[in-house]
Parts: C-alpha cells; sequence; structure tokens
C-alpha cells in the first residue's frame, strides 16, 4: 500500500504550482529569491509573474496562492500585490474589486492598502475581514447594450447637406492646371486659399 502512495504523492507535489512567499529581503517564488526593485518574469508552476522584490503581479488569469507569513491571500487575474512599509497595497490597472472572507465581502476602488491583524485583514477606512485567507478579483467591466437605428435616409454627395455634413464638391483636371499658359485665368488658382507663413488662412 505504501508503495502505491509514493507515486501519487510524487506527481501531486510535481503537477501543483510553486508557492509564492513575502519575505523579509524579497518574494520567493519557489527556490529562488528575488530581491531589488528591478521586475523580473518568473513562472510560480505554469504561472506566468511579474515579480521584484516588494511587488508581485500575476501574468496569469487562474488564481494565485500567496503566504504573507501566518496569512495568505489569493490573488486573481489583473491585481498587483506591493509590500508597502509595515502593510501591503492591492491595485488594479484601473478596475474595482472586491475582496473576500467567507460570506464577508469588501469592494474597493483600484487601491487599497492593508495591514495583517491577529483576526485577519485591516483594509483601514473600507473595513476589515477576519479569517487566515482572503480572495481578491477585479469586477468584470459591464457595457449596456446601445440600440443603434439604421439611417433611413443616407447621405449621397448629390442631396443637400444633413446634420450638420458640409457637401464637398472636388474638380478633377486631366491636364498640369498650373502650366503658365493657364496658372493666372484657371479655376484652380482661385480655388487655392491664402497661405500665411503660420499656416493659418
Amino acid at each position: 500500500m505504501k508503495v502505491l502512495l509514493i507515486p501519487a504523492l510524487v506527481l501531486a507535489t510535481v503537477g501543483s504550482p510553486a508557492p509564492v512567499r513575502f519575505e523579509a529581503d524579497g518574494i520567493r517564488v519557489g527556490s529562488d529569491l528575488v530581491t531589488g526593485p528591478a521586475m523580473s518574469l518568473k513562472e510560480a508552476g505554469s504561472l506566468p509573474l511579474l515579480v521584484s522584490g516588494s511587488v508581485l503581479e500575476s501574468l496569469s488569469g487562474e488564481a494565485l496562492a500567496v503566504d504573507l507569513g501566518q496569512k495568505q491571500i489569493v490573488l486573481g487575474s489583473g491585481l498587483r500585490l506591493v509590500r508597502a512599509g509595515e502593510g501591503y497595497r492591492l491595485s488594479t490597472h484601473g478596475m474595482p474589486f472586491t475582496l473576500t472572507a467567507g460570506q464577508a465581502s469588501l469592494t474597493a476602488d483600484r487601491e487599497v492598502s492593508f495591514m495583517l491583524t491577529e483576526k485577519g485583514f485591516n483594509f483601514g477606512a473600507l473595513g476589515t475581514l477576519d479569517g487566515v485567507s482572503i480572495s481578491a478579483n477585479v469586477l468584470a467591466a459591464s457595457t449596456p447594450a446601445v440600440a443603434v437605428e439604421a439611417q433611413q435616409d443616407p447621405i449621397s454627395p448629390e442631396s443637400p447637406s444633413r446634420q450638420m455634413h458640409a457637401n464637398k464638391f472636388r474638380r478633377v483636371f486631366q491636364g498640369d492646371p498650373m502650366i503658365t499658359a493657364n496658372a493666372v485665368s484657371s479655376w484652380s488658382v482661385r480655388m487655392i486659399p491664402r497661405v500665411t507663413p503660420d499656416g493659418s488662412p
């Protein structure tokens, strides 16, 4: 029985993503400790990450569990986690997001800072969430459907101007209208606007 359990444990370990953990000196992704301000591309299992010594952002659409010591946060797609002094900061690229722990939930607008407490997570004026783990997920953008009516009377070159669209006329010349014999009295010269050094009419 023990012989059968060993291959299963090995497969489970290999198939699971590498742990991601904030440490005092940087951010550990698997066995690599990332330090310094420069962002680099890493992989947690099969999940691509952007990591520096204090910044973490998943480039995958899958959830990423991040160890904060005694607490854990599960980051959804489009969220960036930054160590800021004694606490942390969560942000998105302009979208609101939700923070959930069990049945309790908070909604943040683009960015929120938080501290770890004995009971859970303190988000300042936004509120608190109790527990050892929370999940953060970007809210999907909802765009209202707008019905566009088809224009029943399209504008044609022969029809008068409508809806503030002015008619335009185009004259086509078969030869060069600027030859010296015809330049002074030609229609083309009279159609050329006055040119000033600064380009204004």
